[in-house]
């Protein structure tokens, strides 16, 4: 509101608000980013875990 002084608070509020369905999508966006990373990490660790046990046994 504060940059855009010269425009009324209702018309300003009706040009810039966000669609409920546009909030949907970019939370369903962020949520699914998290859960590949989530995964990847978890395969890493796995894949990690498995080489020190596998050293473990060479030794």
């Amino acid at each position: 509101m504060s940059i855009a002084v010269h425009v009324l608070r209702a018309m300003l509020s009706r040009y810039s608000h966000v669609r409920m369905e546009a909030k949907r999508r970019a939370l369903d966006e962020i949520a699914a980013r998290q859960n590949a990373a989530d995964e990847k990490r978890k395969s890493e660790a796995e894949r990690q875990q498995g080489t020190a046990v596998s050293l473990r046994l060479v030794v």
